[in-house]
């Protein structure tokens, strides 16, 4: 009988035990979960300024540690934290009804080891924060690696990438005993403080029992209440320690997502219909933070279903055009306007469906090649993205692969080729059927068949759309309507292909034209003979 207790004891202690597990470790992933969704909802609508200069891993690194960070901070609260605060409320008052001198005696050394607490959790305080941005380096080091796994190999960097990884991993390993031995120094302090109090207790027990005829039994209940708060007081200590090394990660998860979702961009605004696609430029100026301006005062205006290209060196502001139109930033000065209306008073996501982008930098889901075309406009038909997807000349080459439009493009599109990702991102612009499509520098990994037949279909007028092209290669250019000519921030010239060709001296430059000898006929210079 007895050894069938015994047995079903331990039996339901081990069933608790397994359901507590279970338990903590679903409120835990649930934490978890919650804390990274918020953060990350809220990451993707940062004003586009919050990314610069940031690899994106870091990002990720750290909303994955400032939630693991907040759920030990929210369950040790909710565990033991509050348990053993009832346990020492309840000790301490049995302390002082059954001795309030000694009581006092141990409340007089508490502010020494409150100092001594504070000072090593001002210490971890700081090694923390280090701690996460090491962890976030070492993410994006890895990540940089995978990502140019090519580079490095081409160029045998291997030994280069694997020496980066290991000197970040030690300055994080360096950093984790640190903080370990920081947060060691709490169990010698609350032992030594600890006996120290209980020396004080045997010293005061010795005058009572001598001076006062008390005997050594009165002091019992007290010295055995004290042991018993002793454990719970430890325990809090060391999380208190603990909680506050996590508060710097929690801490900055708060800030991300306590940040407004774009600077001085309202999501609130006038809301658009009928757009015919003009736009207009009047006195923009624009600086990235810390930098020279990136445009200076720049006016210009496109007319609806204008097909316009825009040229210029590197670091011109041709980007910042693009980005400045969809509202990704604001400009310092001036004003853009979308069919007479200033797109600052516009709602931000009308904008933006009245607008489509096709970057250099393309950009693809892990899915297939339909899913992808189809984020341009969810519910499109088959038969709509078919089309789009025959206009930018994927279908040449997914009629080829087994599955067709519904072959899998891989993590950011690496099945496919760099000429074969632009098209799809071209398809998923056509399929969005915006009033105004953005080309910035769409179709440079296109060969010049597939890039002819492309712009034939953007410049097509039966689609009645503004087109804005920024390109470098010539045959783009030339089927524009007009060209802007952009150089250091400023608009520096305006005109078709043949007039800039002709007056132009920064457009022959950066396109390598050469003026020859003027046309010539009844005394009157026609036109500028211009050889590439």
């Amino acid at each position: 009988g007895i050894s069938a207790v015994i047995v079903g004891i331990f039996l339901v202690k081990g069933i608790a035990d397994y359901c507590q597990t279970i338990t903590t470790g679903k409120v835990r992933r649930a934490i978890v979960s919650d804390l990274q969704n918020r953060q990350f909802s809220r990451m993707v609508r940062f004003d586009i300024n919050r990314f610069a200069n940031q690899h994106p891993a870091k990002f990720v690194s750290k909303i994955m540690f400032n939630a693991r960070a907040g759920a030990a901070v929210i369950l040790t609260i909710t565990s033991s934290t509050v348990s053993d605060m009832l346990k020492l409320i309840a000790l301490a008052s049995v302390m002082v009804k059954q001795d309030p001198m000694m009581s006092l005696i141990s409340v007089a050394v508490l502010p020494l080891l409150f100092l001594s607490v504070g000072a090593i959790t001002r210490k971890l305080k700081a090694l923390a924060r280090g701690e996460t941005e090491l962890a976030a380096l070492v993410q994006s080091i890895g990540t940089e690696a995978v990502e140019g796994i090519r580079t490095i190999k081409s160029f045998q960097l291997e030994d280069k990438a694997a020496a980066s990884f290991a000197k970040a991993v030690r300055k994080m390993e360096r950093r984790g005993i640190q903080i370990n031995r920081t947060s060691a120094l709490m169990s010698p302090l609350m032992e030594t403080g600890g006996g120290f109090i209980i020396g004080l207790f045997i010293i005061y027990a010795s005058w009572q029992t001598l001076g006062n005829g008390k005997t050594p039994g009165e002091f019992m209940a007290f010295i055995t209440a004290f042991m018993l708060a002793y454990e719970p007081a430890k325990r809090l200590a060391r999380v208190n320690v603990d909680i506050q090394k996590q508060m710097v990660a929690v801490g900055q998860m708060y800030d991300l997502i306590d940040t407004p979702e774009q600077r001085q961009l309202a999501t609130a605004g006038e809301h658009l219909t009928d757009v015919e696609g003009g736009l207009r430029f009047e006195d923009v100026a624009f600086s990235y933070e810390g930098n020279s301006p990136a445009l200076h005062g720049v006016s210009f205006e496109v007319r609806p279903r204008e097909k316009l290209a825009i040229v210029g060196r590197s670091g011109a502001g041709k980007t910042t055009i693009v980005n400045l139109i969809l509202r990704l930033m604001e400009p310092d000065r001036g004003r853009i306007l979308l069919d007479g209306k200033d797109i600052s008073k516009i709602s931000l996501a009308d904008v933006r469906d009245n607008i489509a982008l096709v970057s250099q930098d393309v950009f693809l889901f892990e899915g297939s090649i339909r899913d992808n075309i189809r984020d341009g406009r969810p519910n499109a038909s088959d038969l709509e993205i078919e089309s789009a997807a025959d206009l930018a000349r994927v279908t040449s080459f997914a009629s080829s692969l087994e599955d067709g439009l519904d072959t899998l493009v891989g993590p950011s599109g690496t099945n496919l080729s760099g000429g074969q990702k632009q098209r799809v991102a071209i398809a998923r612009a056509l399929l969005k059927n915006a009033p105004v499509i953005v080309y910035d520098e769409a179709t440079s990994a296109l060969d010049g068949e597939n890039e002819r037949a492309v712009m034939e279909a953007a410049f097509d007028d039966a689609f009645q759309r503004t087109v804005i092209c920024i390109a470098h290669r010539l045959s783009t250019i030339k089927a524009a309507d007009r060209i802007l000519v952009f150089d250091a921030g400023m608009l520096a010239d305006s005109g078709t292909h043949d007039e800039l060709a002709m007056r132009s001296e920064i457009y022959r430059s950066i396109f390598h034209l050469e003026a020859s000898a003027p046309i010539v006929e009844g005394g009157k210079t026609l036109r500028q003979s211009v050889l590439r």
